[in-house]
Parts: C-alpha cells; structure tokens; sequence
C-alpha cells in the first residue's frame, strides 16, 4: 500500500509516521525566557545531524492557541538563541511524562517533576541535574515549515556525561546510561530491558499547577 502525502491529513501523517520511525530518541529540553524563567519539555522528533560540526536537530509543535503560534520552548530558543538538550534514562520516564503536560508559560515543569537544575557552562538555560547526558546548544538555524511546525537545528557547545555512566577508559557504559526511546502510540517506550509503557499524563491525572 502506498499514499501521496498530499492526499492524507495532519492527522493520517502523523499516525504513519511516528508509528513507522521507530525508536525515536527523546530529547527533555531546557530553555529560559528573558526574565530568567526556565521551561522543561520533552521531544521526540529529534536527533544528532552530526560531529563535525556536532549539531542536532529538533522538531517542534507550534501551539496555535497562544498569542504568538507558538510554544514557550519554541519562542525562548528564538528570542535567546540558547538551549539544553537533557538525555533521560528509563528510570526518569515518568518525570519526562510530568514536563510534557501543558502547564501555563512560567510554571517551572521541573519542579512539578521533582528534578533539580544545575548551571551551564557556556550558556545561560540550565541543565537538568538527574539527567546522565546534557548537551549545551547554541542556535544555528531554525525554519519556519508554516503554522505547525518549527524545525530548530543547533549546535552543541558543551557536553556534559555523568561520571557513573563512563567506563574507566571514558567510554559509555550502555548498561549504566539505561537510554529509552519513544514507540508506537502514545505510551509506549523500549529501553535495554525492552518495551514497556509510561503513561502519557495531562490534567487532571497529571500534578496541577502550582500557584505562582
């Protein structure tokens, strides 16, 4: 069976899509405002793009609901030109899942998630302090594919890995780091253990927002 894309909806793309490109790295990535306010959300529609230069690439959902079309991750890499791209392991699946839930712009989702943040080196976003893998990520280019989707491309600066997840040699203990993936659907994951489900959360089974 085959289609044209132009033929199938947003929706039917998707689907195909995401349900195809499988595992799907997750990328949990930090931004501030100007104000200094620091938003935590996850991707999956990301990846490396290479080492020389080292650059990664990130796709993101616009938000058509707010003022400007877009989301607060989207808007503080634009406006700041800076963010940090925090790697998870299987066992912080569901904090990961708490800072996907759509809390208002300024709702710190790292707190709701339990997670601590700890200062970059060469750029203002701070990194996530449980996280084994953080890359420090300067903007290169971001492209506007129209009222849905921006595609951000940056470059890495700094990297950081936890001592605990490098052999003595300094290479990575695949064993130690514990990487996940995203699956099929909107739960489902696979890690070196194999599959498994972390439920997708939103209000109001998900943590409320705090009052600010």
């Amino acid at each position: 069976m085959d289609w044209s894309c132009d033929q199938l909806s947003e929706r039917e793309r998707y689907r195909l899509l995401v349900n195809t490109v499988l595992p799907r790295p997750i990328a949990l990535v930090t931004t501030s405002d100007q104000q200094g306010r620091v938003n935590t959300a996850p991707f999956s529609f990301f990846n490396v793009m290479g080492s020389e230069p080292a650059v990664i690439a990130l796709g993101l959902e616009n938000d058509t609901q707010s003022a400007d079309g877009l989301k607060d991750t989207t808007r503080n890499i634009l406006v700041t030109g800076q963010f940090v791209v925090n790697l998870i392991s299987a066992k912080m699946a569901r904090a990961m899942n708490i800072c996907g839930i759509a809390y208002p712009t300024g709702q710190a989702e790292h707190l709701q998630a339990g997670l601590d943040l700890a200062p970059s080196v060469q750029i203002q976003p701070p990194r996530i302090a449980q996280c084994p893998v953080q890359f420090e990520c300067r903007l290169h280019t971001a492209l506007d594919m129209g009222p849905l989707r921006h595609i951000v491309i940056g470059e890495i600066l700094h990297l950081h890995c936890d001592d605990a997840i490098l052999t003595p040699e300094g290479r990575i203990d695949i064993d130690a780091y514990d990487p996940i993936g995203r699956m099929h659907g909107s739960d489902w994951y696979v890690g070196l253990q194999g599959r498994f489900q972390s439920e997708k959360l939103s209000h109001p089974t998900g943590p409320q927002p705090t009052q600010p």
